[in-house]
């Protein structure tokens, strides 16, 4: 009785233990592969998700039952071939008697075992459903409309077709090796290879390991053939391609060794009959010296003694495909070159004439803002200011360079509030965004805000709605989930009287409803945090926002896209979006010369590609997560065969709304590319290209403080310029180039960014080159003259004293008219890590004049002679007729407001009362000035 006591409790403990097991391998499943469902449901991008997991199943599936096909068919074939009788060593006979005890349950052991292996197989062979697709969607309307110069082929077949039938072939390879590892074990297992004996591998074996043999080597065979397709993007020779030697030796060696491999495979199936092994042994040495004298040795040789001792001549065609090739691969073949003879110095009508320009000068860096932004706006340190970008806005009727960041939540900022109530229902979310003039300053030397504080200071055009203040969605990584829609209030931003805070409820069609049990459960599963599943203020109306960070969030739906390194914030009619610019790439594109993206962005991408191609806007909106990719660049094959992948994900960008348009600019890392590259692949004539006479480069970056030491090279800037031979205004992104290995300045890269058509306008690339015998300064020797520059060292070395430090900004070239300034911002910082930069010196250099002041306008007025229309963001002069006495009185009534708001707590009135006093006292200071200098 106790003994079956005992064993029903055995089983009632084993089915326990497999229930639990089930249930959590279930919910494993459902919190992945059902969580996944509904979020793609959420961002209405279902079938992007089903397009991916179908293709993952055709490609494992059919890999999958391939495997176990061969598998299963030649371990049959081993089970038939084992012997009657046979002579068993010590060894053999402990094997014997396991397999003695398997036999009667082989007929389920084979299959079982060969269903188990194709599943990973079939697993391994599904990640590269990318690949699938593209040669799935591939077909006529996205060929790129030329042949290459060797096999005359479309571009179309290296970058969508080749790389199927590489893995293909690859794969094929490897299975028909691991089922002959498998099967020659399995033959070991039953007898029919031995360790001992004078017949240690019987006939039957030989001819079954043979046919096998012969597979693998046919398999090869079509290796060799699809190999010679790869010499295209070979990096023998002088430049990415086909060089001499591949066309000359290399490609006749794959041809023959083609025709080897057909023999050797004939040599192991002729074997079926001998069953020896002297035809396979001859088979696979032809093949192996074959390979390696005339795949290996003679190219080698070659190369060394043909090719090196006249390598100009020798590669002058294959130079000459690939300049073509490059130039096409990178979008350089476009680019409007203009060639245009600089003026020494700025005269004042220049200066007055390009108003425009001056006037949207840029002093703040965005490192040093964000510094900025971080110290004076964040208020509370669950708020952050991740990033700073420049766009532009039209204020007052004229379009301003403006620099905005977005305030976002960072729970990580809790410190002691950090309970799951705070993080994940109440601080859910940030709070509004800050602006500034790229140029504006306060009398003490911060940012001249036009979009501040808490509640939001604004006015337009850059307005916050109700929903555009709140920002759900953002660029701050790894944002935990947050529940919306409960009985919590979810804070929106801090009382500034200290009590409390203004509550909200969100609005927003984001989010995935949570209320049943189930899916709670699944969540709670998903996320291993039990709070989920018990909390009272979660009810029925409760919502999940997830994947709420812009990587994230944009790259789930499309990893088949490469991503610039700085998504940027943009208000668009009321609203608050993320713009993030991705890329198509590829690095099988014949003949094109490949690229490592970190070394050309300073680390902001990765990876080798030798094709690019800003061909997607991706827009995020901050509180309902939406998210839209939008086609800007339609010629480009790659997208094409995308948009056939996944039909609906993508949008024409002519249907974004026009204000969206606005903000769309030229990235910075496509063009940091673009310049890489086109220092060379400017160059057009082969012999100068190959003795590197006329190679230009990116400059290398600036140092950020006089003891500082630059590292990378120099970050294009936006600026608002009138190139050469346009009379009108345009945005654009600004790359200065120098001489290979020299400081002096060559020419410049200039990337429209502008909506509309036209020169200048958005996509336009342009050239504008300096004839050789100018002598036009470059960024580092501007940088030199003006730390060289008497005043300016005194003035820096006076700043640089008594606990404080100095940390310049962003140098800037910028073209007025037929010349060049050089704006040279510098930062006061005090020493510690919390220093608040104030900027205290502008440096602005004019030829060999060197101006300085404590602002731009002053310090454009120094050095080129007379002051610059008015609109840099500095302080105004005052109206006529003002005296000093009456600029002082209203200072000190607005200092007087500013402490009556203190008092009552209302900080955003004392910040603005604050600046209006700071402005007036600066603007008394100025007239004093004056009217001493005139008595």
């Amino acid at each position: 009785m106790a003994q079956r006591i005992g064993r029903g409790r055995r089983r009632l403990v084993a089915v326990l233990v497999v229930a639990v097991v089930l249930v959590l391998l279930v919910l494993g499943f459902l919190s992945s592969f059902y969580v996944n469902i509904l979020w793609f449901r959420e961002v209405h991008y279902s079938n992007v998700f089903w397009t991916v997991f179908w293709a993952k199943v055709l490609l494992g599936a059919g890999a999958g039952v391939v495997f176990f096909g061969l598998l299963y068919a030649n371990l049959l074939i081993v089970r038939r071939m084992t012997p009657r009788f046979r002579a068993f060593s010590p060894e053999q006979e402990v094997l014997e008697r396991y397999r003695t005890a398997l036999e009667p349950y082989l007929h389920l052991l084979v299959p079982a075992f060969a269903a188990v292996v194709a599943v990973f197989v079939g697993i391994g062979a599904s990640s590269r459903w990318q690949t699938f697709l593209l040669w799935r969607s591939a077909n006529a309307t996205t060929a790129f409309g030329f042949l290459d110069p060797v096999f005359h082929r479309d571009p179309s077949f290296y970058v969508f077709i080749l790389p199927f039938q590489q893995f293909v072939q690859g794969w094929l390879f490897s299975a028909l090796v691991g089922v002959t590892v498998i099967a020659a074990v399995a033959h070991y297992l039953t007898g029919g290879i031995r360790s001992q004996g004078e017949e240690r591998v019987t006939p039957q074996v030989k001819a079954h390991l043979s046919v096998l043999l012969g597979l693998i080597v046919l398999v090869k065979a079509w290796g060799y053939d699809l190999g010679k397709y790869t010499l295209l993007t070979s990096s023998r020779g002088v430049v990415t391609g086909a060089s001499y030697t591949d066309i000359h030796a290399q490609l006749p060696a794959l041809r023959l060794l083609v025709f080897i491999a057909i023999a050797c495979a004939i040599l192991f199936l002729v074997n079926i009959r001998f069953r020896g092994w002297a035809l396979p042994i001859l088979g696979v040495g032809l093949l192996g010296v074959a390979s390696i004298v005339v795949g290996g040795l003679v190219p080698a040789a070659v190369e060394k003694f043909s090719v090196l001792p006249q390598q100009q001549q020798r590669e002058a065609p294959y130079i000459a495909r690939n300049i073509t090739a490059t130039r096409f691969a990178y979008g350089l073949s476009k680019i409007q070159t203009q060639v245009d003879v600089p003026n020494s110095q700025v005269s004042a009508t220049e200066a007055a004439a390009n108003a425009p320009t001056i006037s949207n000068i840029r002093l703040w860096s965005p490192s040093v803002l964000q510094s900025d932004y971080n110290q004076v706006q964040r208020f509370q340190p669950y708020y952050l200011f991740k990033d700073v970008n420049v766009d532009r806005y039209p204020i007052d009727g004229t379009e301003r360079m403006v620099m905005i960041a977005a305030r976002e939540i960072d729970q990580g900022g809790l410190g002691g509030q950090a309970t799951w109530q705070n993080v994940h229902l109440t601080y859910t979310h940030g709070y509004g965004a800050v602006a500034s003039l790229v140029n504006g300053t306060t009398a003490s030397g911060g940012p001249n805000f036009i979009l501040q504080n808490i509640p939001l200071q604004q006015g337009s055009p850059i307005a916050l709605g109700p929903k555009g203040q709140q920002i759900y969605f953002g660029e701050v990584s790894g944002a935990p989930y947050v529940v919306v829609d409960t009985r919590q209030q979810e804070l929106n931003y801090p009382n500034p009287s200290g009590a409390g805070f203004s509550p909200s409820t969100y609005q927003g069609s984001g989010g995935i409803p949570i209320g049943s049990f189930f899916r709670r459960l699944v969540f709670a599963y998903r996320f291993r945090d039990i709070n989920l599943l018990i909390s009272n203020l979660i009810d029925g109306r409760s919502r999940i926002l997830i994947n709420r960070d812009l990587a994230a969030r944009v790259q789930t739906i499309a990893p088949f896209l490469q991503y610039d390194g700085d998504p940027y914030a943009a208000v668009v009619g009321g609203r608050l979006d993320f713009i993030w610019d991705a890329y198509t790439t590829t690095d099988l594109f014949p003949y094109s010369e490949r690229v490592d993206l970190g070394t050309a962005t300073n680390g902001a991408m990765s990876g080798q590609v030798n094709y690019i191609r800003n061909s997607v806007k991706v827009v995020v909106d901050a509180y309902d997560g939406t998210v839209k990719f939008y086609v800007v660049d339609q010629s480009d094959p790659l997208i094409r065969v995308w948009e056939r992948a996944f039909p609906g994900m993508f949008t024409p960008a002519s249907q974004a709304p026009a204000a969206l348009r606005a903000h769309f600019r030229y990235p910075e890392n496509l063009l940091q590319v673009q310049a890489y590259q086109y220092g060379r692949y400017h160059v057009t004539n082969v012999a100068a290209f190959y003795n590197n006479s006329r190679r230009w480069a990116v400059p290398t970056a600036l140092p950020s403080g006089p003891e500082q030491q630059a590292s990378g090279l120099l970050r294009p800037y936006y600026v608002l310029v009138r190139l050469p031979g346009s009379d009108a205004v345009h945005f654009v992104l600004f790359e200065p180039m120098t001489p290979y290995q020299r400081q002096n300045m060559v020419a410049y890269l200039a990337a429209g960014s502008d909506p509309g058509t036209g020169p200048g306008t958005y996509g336009t690339l342009t050239a504008v080159q300096f004839p050789g015998g100018e002598n036009v300064t470059g960024p580092s020797q501007a940088y030199s003259f003006i730390n060289q520059d008497p005043k300016a060292s005194q003035q820096i070395s006076l700043l640089s004293q008594r606990g404080s430090r100095i940390q310049y900004g962003d140098l800037t070239v910028v073209p007025v008219g037929s010349s060049f300034l050089y704006v040279d911002p510098i930062f006061l910082v005090a020493s510690g890590g919390n220093g608040i930069p104030e900027l205290k010196l502008v440096a602005v250099a004019n030829g060999t004049t060197i101006g300085l002041g404590s602002d731009l306008q002053a310090a454009l007025a120094d050095a080129v002679g007379q002051p610059p229309p008015s609109g840099g963001g500095g302080t105004q002069p005052p109206p006529s007729g003002t005296t000093v006495q009456s600029l002082l009185a209203q200072a000190l009534a607005h200092f007087q407001q500013a402490q009556a708001d203190l008092k009552a707590g209302d900080l955003a009135g004392y910040a603005t009362e604050i600046q209006a006093a700071q402005k007036l006292v600066q603007q008394a200071s100025k007239l004093a000035s004056g009217t001493a200098a005139r008595g």
